[in-house]
C-alpha cells in the first residue's frame, strides 16, 4: 500500500518534465545597461509566429527590490501571451490582462518577481489560415535594487 503514493508522485514528476520541454523556445537574451548607477537588464525580440506556440526562456538568478516589465505587441489579432515561473510542482501562471481578444498589445509588470526560470509563451488562437502573426516584445528588469539574469549560455547548456 505505500508503494501507490510514491509511484503517484513519480508520475507526476516525470509528466512534470515531460511537459515543461514540449514546444519550441529559445533563450530570451538580456543585455546589461548602466544606468544613473544601477544595473538594468533589456531585452527585444522582432519575429513572427505561424502556427503552434513559441517560449522564450530566462532565468533570474537574484531579483531584489526590482521590477519585471513584458511589453508584447503582435500586428494581428489572435496572439495568446502568458509568462510562466517554473516551480518543483505546479508552476505560476501570469496571465496577459486584456479587456478583449482583438487587442494587440500586452503588458505584464511584477513588483519583487521570485528568482527562479521563468518563460514567456506566446500561442497562436484561432484560425490556422490566417497567417503569421508578427510581433515585438520588450523586456526588462529595473529598480533601485539589484538582479542578474542569466546570460544565453547558461540557459543553452542545461
Amino acid at each position: 500500500m505505500k508503494k501507490y503514493p510514491i509511484f503517484l508522485i513519480y508520475l507526476l514528476l516525470l509528466w512534470q518534465a515531460a511537459c515543461s520541454h514540449m514546444g519550441r523556445s529559445e533563450p530570451l537574451r538580456f543585455e546589461r545597461i548602466q544606468k544613473d548607477g544601477s544595473s538594468v537588464f533589456q531585452a527585444q525580440v522582432d519575429s513572427s509566429l505561424v502556427s503552434g506556440s513559441w517560449e522564450y526562456k530566462f532565468r533570474l538568478k537574484q531579483a531584489e527590490r526590482v521590477n519585471l516589465v513584458l511589453d508584447v505587441y503582435s500586428a494581428k489579432e489572435g496572439l495568446s501571451i502568458k509568462l510562466v515561473r517554473n516551480r518543483f510542482i505546479f508552476p505560476k501562471i501570469y496571465h496577459c490582462p486584456r479587456s478583449s481578444e482583438k487587442e494587440k498589445f500586452c503588458k505584464l509588470e511584477i513588483s519583487n518577481p521570485e528568482e527562479g526560470e521563468y518563460a514567456l509563451v506566446l500561442d497562436i488562437t484561432g484560425k490556422e489560415d490566417s497567417g503569421p502573426v508578427a510581433y515585438r516584445i520588450f523586456a526588462a528588469v529595473h529598480g533601485p535594487g539589484f538582479a542578474s539574469v542569466a546570460w544565453e549560455e547558461e540557459i543553452v547548456r542545461r
